[in-house]
């Protein structure tokens, strides 16, 4: 199964193969777990999420066509859908929590193994200011660079994942890096430190 292609995994799914659809979910299981995470701020949520995208997959496989796009688009597409509508809700608001600790591989805390105190916490650091300055970003503005920078998604496959055109998402997003360079210059906050909330 994990020699397959998106494609081919999709046409099994359709035909409900679970085996196929765990193969799918560890292929993008890490990936999209950290853009939910990301957006929403909450492991809790992120977790939640990820479940209820992977179902919607399985019930949705047999809408999925690869002439109309390909299937990272697609599922970001749900991803960001389904992030977009529970954080919509009431209960919920876009404080953007403290992410620090988000795997971007499975060997990371192996790595991490092999630094110096003194890194590790510098790392943290970073990760913490820069997790700040992205929870100042209106959500649409967050959307786009969580997509571009973390995930590596060239802007037609953003276009294709959030139905919004390329040049509208080129000024969102470098908007979105004007301000993101703004709340990390400590000029800007009147002080030697990031700004930092």
């Amino acid at each position: 199964m994990e020699k397959r292609t998106d494609k081919e995994l999709m046409k099994l799914i359709a035909n409900k193969n679970t085996h196929a659809l765990k193969a799918l979910y560890r292929r993008y299981e890490i990936q999209i777990f950290n853009f939910i995470l990301r957006n929403t701020g909450s492991r809790e949520i992120a977790q939640e999420l990820i479940q209820e995208t992977f179902t919607r997959i399985w019930f949705a496989a047999h809408t999925f066509d690869q002439k109309r796009g390909n299937f990272k688009g697609w599922i970001y597409t749900i991803a960001l859908n389904i992030t977009r509508n529970e954080m919509s809700k009431k209960e919920y608001s876009y404080h953007f929590l403290d992410v620090d600790e988000i795997p971007e591989s499975r060997h990371q805390d192996e790595d991490l193994k092999n630094e110096s105190p003194d890194t590790i916490l510098e790392q943290k650091e970073r990760s913490h200011v820069i997790a700040n300055a992205l929870g100042k970003l209106k959500p649409y503005l967050r959307e786009v660079i969580i997509l571009k920078n973390y995930q590596q998604m060239k802007f037609r496959e953003i276009a294709e994942a959030t139905n919004i055109p390329e040049g509208t998402l080129k000024a969102r997003y470098h908007r979105a890096i004007a301000l993101l360079k703004k709340y990390l210059d400590p000029k800007e906050c009147g002080g030697n430190n990031p700004c930092v909330t």
